[in-house]
């Protein structure tokens, strides 16, 4: 048995969408950060041997921790935006970007060798 297949004429191939690099970072940022503050709203239900949904009162946080979380996801989320578009702008703004993950770094490990010295106290 031997199949003719024939292709009509008028037929045109839809190419598929191309996804840039900024697409695809953009996109897991939003996943990311979206899963942060998911997170902290579904960290103290959890499932019982019986398959009940419950509430762990002990690690549920408070209205204030809640905020300096969500806030402090937020500042991330847009730091994250900002650098990542600014590094696709061109050249310059590529220097930009170097310049400004150079300095989070250094902030970085002064943090590391200030919160040895300066321990919080819980």
């Amino acid at each position: 048995m031997e199949l003719n297949y024939k292709t009509s004429p008028n037929y045109q191939a839809v190419p598929r969408k191309q996804y840039t690099v900024r697409t695809v970072l953009n996109i897991m940022g939003i996943v990311f950060f979206g899963g942060l503050l998911l997170q902290s709203v579904t960290l103290p239900i959890s499932l019982n041997s019986s398959g009940e949904l419950s509430h762990i009162e002990e690690i549920k946080m408070s209205a204030s921790d809640f905020l300096e979380y969500a806030l402090f996801t937020l500042g991330c989320g847009i730091l994250y935006y900002f650098l990542v578009n600014i590094y696709f702008l061109g050249e310059k703004w590529r220097k930009v970007f170097f310049i400004i993950i150079t300095l989070l770094g250094f902030f970085s490990i002064y943090m590391v060798f200030y919160l040895l010295l300066h321990p919080p106290s819980h």
